[in-house]
């Protein structure tokens, strides 16, 4: 056992910033052949830019800048005629470097040989994982898919049948011990609907576009709680009407919870099974805590049992929709090893961004208790 007052060791690494480095260089080796089989870009493979500039003798390079300045009105007449051509030629590259990729490039298996051995510098219990388990969420005898779960418990704007769902970034740590109240998973998760115009214009709507957090907390409630960002406003009568992005409310089981705090009810809808269960989440504190939260964040909780989901649109500081990419490049990066680095640091600071959050909503469940 650890002092309850005394953060995790994982929780400290994670603060200084420390790693396997044994593990991160053999990485960086992983990535630099990764970046020696994946596609160059339009602009690496023919060499396009100033940088090279940089290696020329010092009266060489001047003249060049000189010359290029002098061409710019030329260049700026021909830009309508030389654009068309220009991206013509730059979509066809991009085609053929894709479609065309070596076959290590397109068998490989980015999201296994990078992504999830990033995730494991920081810790052996961290995966490339999350787990959408409609039950954290809601209590229903059918199947039910993660998504229209989302809805059910008033997390995220009801969407049309056909639409489509993408997670693109996600990581997930010691979820499977509940007991460990640093345990989370992550989700940089988007909810649309695509549709083409007779024009053959294409377009979008978006129901969800943002971060998905779930963590063990340092309680357990009966039943559910559910807590949704909303708005008010008055019409010309002074009289105020609801906006409210969620899913009505039309559950006759469910209590609808009145906290008597005026500007608490103009930012949150809260209902929950049980009237006492919210009541205990909902401290003075709390109340305080939440709508410091929302005048930067519109966002929706579920607490069920000792699991809390938190949806919060375009995510909470750096844990956003592309921090963990998992997702394989289209082309090599110029330079893998800053690129990497880029990576790893945007991944660690996903996970502070993530452990901020959760000390925010659950401050008791700070320390270690197991």
């Amino acid at each position: 056992m650890v002092n309850n007052m005394e953060l995790s060791a994982f929780r400290k690494r994670i603060l200084k910033g420390e790693m396997h480095l044994a593990n991160r260089e053999l990485l960086m080796r992983e990535y630099e052949y990764f970046a020696s089989i994946a596609p160059k870009s339009f602009m690496d493979r023919y060499n396009i830019g100033i940088g090279r500039l940089k290696n020329m003798p010092g009266n060489q390079a001047t003249v060049i800048v000189i010359v290029i300045a002098l061409l710019i009105p030329l260049w700026m007449a021909l830009l309508s005629l030389a654009l068309p051509i220009f991206m013509v030629f730059f979509v066809v590259s991009k085609i053929t470097n894709t479609s065309g990729g070596s076959p290590e490039y397109k068998n490989y298996d980015y999201r296994n040989r990078i992504v999830a051995p990033m995730l494991k510098l920081f810790d052996d219990r961290m995966e490339l994982n999350y787990r959408y388990d409609p039950y954290d969420l809601v209590d229903n005898d059918k199947k039910i898919y993660y998504d229209d779960a989302l809805v059910e418990a008033h997390m995220v704007m009801p969407f049309k049948k056909r639409s489509i769902s993408r997670t693109s970034s996600m990581c997930s740590y010691d979820w499977t011990n509940a007991a460990n109240t640093d345990s989370f998973e992550f989700i940089g998760h988007k909810i649309y609907y695509e549709w083409e115009d007779e024009d053959h214009d294409r377009h979008e709507e978006v129901f969800f576009s943002g971060g998905i957090y779930k963590f063990h907390l340092s309680f357990s409630i009966n039943g559910t709680v559910n807590i949704m960002s909303t708005k008010t406003k008055k019409n010309l009568l002074g009289i105020e009407k609801e906006k409210n992005r969620f899913k009505g409310i039309k559950d006759k089981a469910v209590q609808i919870i009145d906290t008597e705090n005026h500007e608490f009810a103009e930012n949150f809808d809260t209902i929950a099974t049980y009237d006492e269960e919210a009541y205990r989440f909902l401290t003075p504190a709390m109340i305080e805590t939440l709508l410091r939260l929302r005048r930067d964040y519109f966002f929706a909780i579920c607490i069920k049992g000792n699991v809390m989901t938190v949806t919060i649109d375009g995510g909470f500081r750096n844990a956003t929709l592309s921090a963990i990419n998992q997702d394989k490049p289209y082309f090599a990066p110029k330079e893998p090893r800053a690129d990497l680095d880029s990576k790893i640091r945007s991944c660690g600071n996903a996970i502070l961004s993530i452990y901020e959050l959760k000390d925010i909503l659950d401050p008791a469940g700070m320390y270690s208790r197991f």
